[in-house]
């Protein structure tokens, strides 16, 4: 241990003969592990909903969503079809017609998404373990019915298997009566099977209903579609199959997104909330600095005499700097282990106990946390770099006490 790191640890841990001192000491430490275990406890309560959403997203968001660049419809005849589904890397394919519709149902009038699917789109995109009431049915005895979600059932008040009310459908027509309200819009009636409960079911919900109930609403003919939903055989043939894809319809603009980039703008917002408030506790944490910057100067005062010897025995200026800088160091290592020891405890007794609840409704009990090794670069980094600061002027008034003595 060499002598700058022997007299910044004396300094450190051996009582001040100023007992105030020795207060603002052990109050800069507890504010910087406050600081550091607030911020590692934040990133990870943000790194957990992060995770959660993304699991989420994986079981609910096809593996590749195709769609056109240029328009809404994609044309995509069955040929092409056969020699998707045929491509190597590609397990299942469902093509989506996916529209927004007037749903009626009791006097209750609702503007939402309805997505017209086959009958085997659940092996593409599984909602099936997401089923709240009845079944997630698209056909029963050969009649067409409606999956709704939560959302869009609770606001409609619709009964499932209600065997007197159906719920209603209405889409402009292309053509005919232009003066008469709802002669403006084509109606067509659908039973409800059942319902389902899902994340990215925002604002009004949607639903399912078989493609060609939708077709017929709509109005489209038999080769288009809204987008193709793609099951992946593995994650790793995603790149092969985007390049398969860009070959077949190398004659139209289209747009290929992952999962991530289903959601894209999701995960961009929460990435900014989550360094919104990083950046608030690191801002809390230099406020709090301001005492350690108090602290170490007043060290640097009362051990004044101290640096005059050390100069007179031949100690240099940057020796003298180093010991203060070595000082302000131990203040943040300090902090960083105890604040690491807080933090990892808080965090294993929240996994195990769920310490902060979500409250009744939500789909998880407790909120998520997941500690990530990034987070903790980040804390040490800054708890690093605001004591070494810290240490900066007290340095610089060490220095200029020392060799002004010695003129």
């Amino acid at each position: 241990m060499s002598l700058s790191t022997q007299v910044a640890w004396k300094y450190f841990f051996k009582r001040k003969k100023n007992h105030f001192i020795n207060y603002i000491s052990v109050l800069s430490v507890t504010g910087l592990t406050i600081g550091l275990t607030v911020l590692l406890l934040v990133g990870s309560v943000f790194n957990g909903f992060e995770s959660l959403l993304l699991s989420m997203f994986q079981q609910t968001n096809p593996d590749l969503y195709v769609s056109s660049f240029t328009g809404k419809t994609l044309p995509v005849s069955p040929r092409l079809l056969d020699e998707i589904k045929k491509e190597p890397g590609v397990k299942a394919i469902a093509p989506v017609i996916n529209e927004t519709v007037l749903f009626s149902y009791e006097n209750n009038n609702l503007v939402a998404n309805l997505y017209g699917v086959p009958e085997d789109y659940f092996s593409v995109v599984d909602l099936r373990p997401y089923l709240s009431i009845g079944e997630m049915e698209l056909y029963k005895e050969g009649v067409p019915q409606l999956i709704l979600g939560s959302s869009l059932k609770r606001n409609l008040g619709v009964v499932v298997h209600d065997p007197y009310k159906q719920v209603e459908t209405y889409f402009p027509r292309k053509s005919g009566p232009s003066l008469l309200g709802r002669e403006l819009l084509k109606k067509q009636e659908i039973s409800a099977s059942g319902t389902f409960s899902v994340i990215q079911e925002g604002g009004s919900g949607h639903a399912y209903a078989p493609i060609e109930f939708v077709r017929q609403l709509i109005g489209y003919p038999d080769t288009l579609f809204t987008g193709l939903h793609i099951k992946l055989v593995t994650p790793q043939d995603e790149k092969n199959v985007r390049e398969a894809l860009l070959q077949k319809f190398s004659n139209q603009d289209i747009i290929i997104q992952n999962q991530y980039q289903q959601d894209e703008d999701l995960y961009k917002l929460m990435n900014i909330e989550k360094w919104i408030g990083f950046i608030i506790v690191i801002f809390t944490i230099i406020l709090i600095a301001f005492n350690l910057v108090g602290c170490i100067w007043m060290i640097v005062i009362e051990k004044s005499d101290n640096f005059r010897i050390l100069t007179a025995m031949g100690a240099r200026r940057k020796d003298i700097s180093t010991i203060i800088f070595k000082l302000g160091g131990f203040y943040g290592l300090t902090s960083i282990v105890v604040g690491t020891i807080i933090t990892l405890i808080i965090y294993f007794l929240h996994k195990r106990f769920g310490l902060l609840s979500m409250g009744e409704g939500m789909i998880i009990d407790a909120y998520p946390s997941e500690l990530e090794i990034i987070d903790f670069v980040v804390a040490y980094s800054v708890v690093t770099i605001v004591c070494f600061l810290a240490a900066w002027p007290a340095a610089h008034r060490a220095v200029n006490l020392s060799f002004k003595q010695k003129k």
